[in-house]
């Protein structure tokens, strides 16, 4: 199983708050959920960055996870990322579990 924490920056809550919009709006989440090697999809607000987004993805394995970027769904969600210049970083952690 991998993890993907992936954080994304933004200019301020109005643009974190509107880009997370849509996301929801583009079904992007769901779909991403919907991938039989999909475990766990899901978005957060850090409690004290209002300029942020967070997202934890569990796939199966990097190599599923390399999949679901293939996926048109995903090419909408860079698409989004782009219109609300959100900043990406992202932390990998393998587990045996």
């Amino acid at each position: 199983m991998t993890n993907f924490y992936v954080t994304y920056k933004l200019a301020d809550k109005k643009t974190r708050d509107d880009f997370y919009k849509a996301i929801k709006e583009s079904g992007a989440d769901v779909k991403s959920r919907q991938e039989t090697p999909c475990i766990r999809y899901d978005y957060f607000y850090p409690a004290e960055k209002d300029d942020e987004l967070f997202l934890w993805e569990q796939w199966e394995s990097r190599q599923a996870q390399e999949e679901h970027t293939k996926q048109p769904h995903f090419a909408e969600l860079t698409d989004i990322k782009e219109k609300y210049g959100a900043e990406t970083s992202i932390v990998v952690e393998d587990s045996a579990v």
